[in-house]
């Protein structure tokens, strides 16, 4: 922070978050974070909601201390971009868009700037003699992101994957603008405090709840099975090459060996933007594609288990939240529930394997009282721990207000 930043009053506390995409509507993992930090923050004082690309819709957030800005408009001529390009995932931000920012900074006089990602590198430097106060929220530590990918057998199927050293360097460069980190585990914070290369307040602020203000906080019924049983479902962005790759084994392998046991099981993969790969598996027996859906609660609402085999991610797992949230059973791999703190075997079922995970779904399918014991232990965990009163709180020290300044030390996600 600079020396001329003076926070104001614990209550007035103006907030601007700068996204690549529209966080509202919240459709994805990342627009879902910025809009649940954003709703957070209202309880504070205003906020806008900037994105880089235009508005996706023309609605306003239904609350009113929350505003939605572009920094571009649709269909408007091309203009030069800034800066250059030092890795794949940063994103073009045009010299129209940063003159919109500028002019934006001014009239709404933020308190703190919070930036998205490292995607949005390009932004740090001109908003840095702006802003009192530049937050860095990193959705996920890409250098160990982008390792993790790199050691996959598919890895080279996917284009996304970049130099870690390559992303490193760029993160390190992120973290000498900002003044603070907001990152979503206790894990990401360890590996960013070896990146930042000087002392700087890293705080966690795990994703919450997404649609939270639809679910019911009693524990819903478990859904009927007479339309087959298990109903497993898994929710992500479908282009997401993780996401992609989750979705082929439990296609083509986990749900396989599950039916061997359970002819009646069935998968439904659900998400945006599916890669071809992703449309031929509903080509499969049993399993069903749901493209960008309107809503998610009612294919949470009708599912008896959600598998979720990620073999590579960062930050915390917003599906897993949400699934926890409608009472719907989890089994993962131990990386796709990382940073969550949950208790294994009683809030979560854990399998580094794809035969494992489909023996734990048949196990759990065929006893009645562990799956209800399980569903109730994590449906209590994922309100205490990720709901709304706990991200606001989250946001509050993120936002440096129970401080006077950036020495504090970032309080840690405890279980």
């Amino acid at each position: 922070m600079r020396p001329d930043v003076g926070m104001r009053a614990h209550t007035g506390q103006r907030v601007l978050i700068v996204c690549h995409e529209p966080a509202f509507p919240p459709t994805s993992g990342a627009d879902l974070r910025n809009y649940s930090n954003a709703v957070a923050a209202a309880a504070l004082g205003p906020v806008c909601l900037a994105s880089v690309l235009p508005k996706a819709t023309a609605m306003t957030a239904p609350d009113p201390r929350i505003r939605i800005e572009a920094l571009s408009i649709e269909d408007e001529p091309r203009t030069a971009s800034i800066g250059w390009w030092r890795i794949r995932a940063e994103h073009r931000i045009s010299r129209t868009a940063v003159t919109r920012l500028e002019a934006l900074v001014r009239e709404f006089r933020p308190d703190t700037v919070v930036v998205e990602s490292i995607g949005l590198f390009k932004l740090l430097r001109p908003l840095r003699p702006l802003a009192k106060q530049l937050i860095l929220d990193m959705h996920n530590v890409e250098s160990d992101l982008s390792a993790q990918m790199r050691r996959e057998p598919t890895a080279s199927r996917f284009s996304i994957v970049a130099s870690a050293p390559g992303i490193r360097r760029l993160e390190r460069k992120a973290l000498a603008l900002a003044d603070r980190v907001w990152v979503c585990s206790n894990e990401d914070c360890s590996r960013l405090v070896h990146l930042a290369g000087r002392q700087m307040p890293i705080d966690v602020v795990p994703n919450g709840i997404p649609g939270v203000e639809i679910i019911p906080e009693t524990l819903p019924v478990e859904p009927a099975k007479d339309r087959g049983f298990p109903a497993i479902l898994f929710i992500g962005h479908l282009g997401y090459p993780p996401n992609v790759d989750a979705a082929e084994r439990l296609a083509r392998v986990i749900l396989p060996r599950i039916r061997r046991a359970l002819p009646g099981a069935k998968l439904v993969l659900a998400g945006r933007s599916p890669k071809p790969d992703v449309r031929a598996l509903a080509g499969l027996p049993d399993v069903e594609l749901v493209e960008n859906p309107e809503s998610v609660a009612p294919l949470l609402s009708g599912a008896h288990l959600t598998i979720i085999p990620l073999k590579a991610g960062g930050g915390t797992r917003i599906k897993i939240l949400e699934a926890m949230a409608w009472g719907v059973p989890v089994i993962a791999t131990p990386l796709a529930a990382e940073g969550l703190g949950l208790v294994e075997n009683d809030q979560v079922l854990l399998s580094a394997s794809d035969e494992g995970l489909a023996d734990m779904a048949i196990e759990l399918s065929l006893d009645a009282e562990r799956r209800s014991r399980q569903r109730v232990r994590a449906h209590q965990a994922v309100w205490a721990r990720f709901g709304q009163q706990a991200i606001r709180d989250a946001v509050r020290a993120g936002l440096a207000l129970d401080s006077d300044g950036i020495d504090e030390k970032p309080s840690p996600l405890t279980p």
